[in-house]
């Protein structure tokens, strides 16, 4: 068995996520049968890690769980097995951009490392567990398919170049692919959108083949949801490209759609138009509304569910010279026994301009918090920039027509982890900690003692060049006794530079 216990997200431009998982001793006794963990969730789709034993070496891979056809999905992955002793022998091996397909769902290494090595090269604890670290970043999902139009429908198309017209159909679909726990599929409507409802609407739907193309949500109607993603429709020199799409899927699954000012004649090449979707985000959402109130009473309060459908409260608190909220995980009680609970979200206060409602997040997002079985939560305040004063002015942006304060929750990660108190598994990883920081003291160390080495030689050089000089060195220009303020200037230098590297060390300890 492996459980999933401590996980860490990388604020870096690979959007790493870090899993920790301890596993049993199960692993290396079972020899009948493989291993496999519960299922994980990265980069908007679920995973699971198996391991196999094959001639007394254990192999782990990479499992994606929601594989659906025409889907690809890259990966960068590093698989750790973290050693008891020291970091430097941990056992460790990666790859960048591997492609998982419905095909191949499954990437790893069969020969990771042999099984009597765990013991000898001390990776187990006396219970036989150790400690495998799973790093993910850099998860790109591309979706490739094509719209495809009937040989007879085809052929009116050509002609109607020269002859000027040909009946094309309302609307064009493509199958349904799977991202973020939802179902999706493409709809194209080679005239322009058909369900007209405002000014801006008519500008693309009068039948002269400018295309609209949605995004459909099929599955998963409890919530809103917020999505990205880029598309390409055509190919070679009949190819427009969307740019980066923000979009919203309302708890219809429809959403606004992109609309290019491109006909569709333009797109197809021999009754085809190629689809190329890269699909970045499906967050879902929660909306709550509430009458102002000058402090927190029953009358501030609105409740909303996240995606596992856990209840939360809002409340709005004016005691203080800003708005606050006061978000409440009222299901705490349903956490799980010796878990942990991580949850992370993004709050928005909507603001109204015009006929336009632009989400403002509140300072300090995205919020995440660790949360152990409970009688009651005492919640999280989230500050905002709002003051008293301005909700009270007339015509306030942050309120609606009927004098609610709209509230937006996007919901971003959620993980269940296993031991939900420090435990002896806490060690390791502290453990290595203290060594990658004075290893990394050390080298600092000695890298500013050869920076000390190296202008002292520089120093001595241009001194003998000013002398006309005959190329060798006095060693007194080397000597304590002919040091100056240069020279001391490195000795207070590098003892400063060591001094914060320490402090700064000491802020991850």
């Amino acid at each position: 068995m492996a459980l999933l216990y401590r996980f860490v997200k990388i604020a870096d431009r690979a959007n790493s996520h870090v899993f920790t998982f301890v596993v049993t001793r199960s692993v290396t006794r079972d020899l009948e049968r493989d291993v496999t963990s519960k299922e994980f969730s990265c980069g908007h789709h679920r995973w699971a890690i198996t391991f196999s034993r094959a001639d007394k070496v254990l192999g782990v891979y990479l499992v994606w769980r929601s594989a659906s056809d025409s889907v690809r999905v890259y990966v960068d992955f590093t698989f750790t097995i973290l050693n008891r002793e020291h970091f430097s022998v941990n056992e460790a091996f990666s790859g960048k951009q591997v492609k998982f397909t419905a095909d191949c769902p499954a990437q790893g290494n069969r020969n990771y490392i042999p099984v009597n090595d765990l013991h000898t090269r001390n990776f187990t604890d006396t219970n036989g567990e150790f400690q495998l670290e799973l790093s993910m970043g850099h998860v790109r999902t591309v979706f490739d398919t094509e719209f495809r139009l009937p040989h007879s429908l085809f052929s009116g198309l050509n002609r109607s170049h020269h002859h000027g017209g040909t009946k094309l159909p309302t609307k064009i679909e493509t199958t349904y692919f799977s991202f973020g726990g939802f179902d999706w599929n493409l709809a194209l409507y080679p005239n322009g959108i058909k369900e007209q409802s405002s000014p801006k609407d008519h500008h693309y739907g009068k039948g002269d083949h400018r295309v609209s193309l949605y995004l459909n949500r099929c599955t998963g109607f409890d919530h809103q949801c917020r999505v990205r993603y880029t598309v390409v429709l055509g190919d070679g020199d009949r190819r427009i490209d969307s740019g980066i799409v923000d979009d919203v899927s309302d708890s219809d699954g429809k959403s606004y759609g992109w609309h290019p000012r491109t006909r569709f004649n333009d797109l197809v090449y021999k009754g085809v138009v190629r689809v190329h979707v890269e699909m970045i985000l499906a967050n879902t959402l929660s909306e709550v509304a509430g009458p102002m109130s000058m402090g927190v009473t029953a009358h501030g309060i609105t409740h909303c569910y996240d995606r596992d459908k856990q209840g939360w409260t809002i409340k709005t608190d004016c005691h203080a010279d800003t708005i606050r909220l006061h978000m409440v995980y009222k299901d705490i009680h349903n956490v799980p026994r010796n878990h942990l609970r991580y949850v992370s979200w993004t709050a928005y206060i909507l603001r109204y301009h015009n006929k336009t409602v632009e989400p403002i997040p509140l300072p300090g997002a995205p919020f995440s918090h660790y949360y152990a079985q409970e009688n009651s939560d005492e919640g999280i305040i989230m500050e905002t920039d709002i003051g008293i004063k301005e909700f009270r002015e007339a015509g306030c942006p942050y309120l609606s027509e009927k004098s609610q304060l709209r509230v937006q929750v996007e919901w971003e990660e959620s993980y269940l982890l296993f031991q939900a108190t420090y435990h002896k598994y806490d060690d390791v990883s502290r453990i290595h900690n203290y060594q990658m920081r004075k290893e990394i003291n050390a080298l600092q160390a000695e890298n500013y003692s050869l920076e000390r080495q190296l202008f002292s030689y520089q120093k001595s050089i241009s001194y003998a060049h000013s002398r006309g000089g005959s190329g060798h060195y006095s060693d007194e220009l080397l000597s304590p006794e002919g040091r100056d303020d240069d020279d001391r200037y490195y000795e207070d230098r590098s003892y400063s530079l060591g001094d914060r590297s320490l402090s700064t060390g000491t802020e991850y300890a």
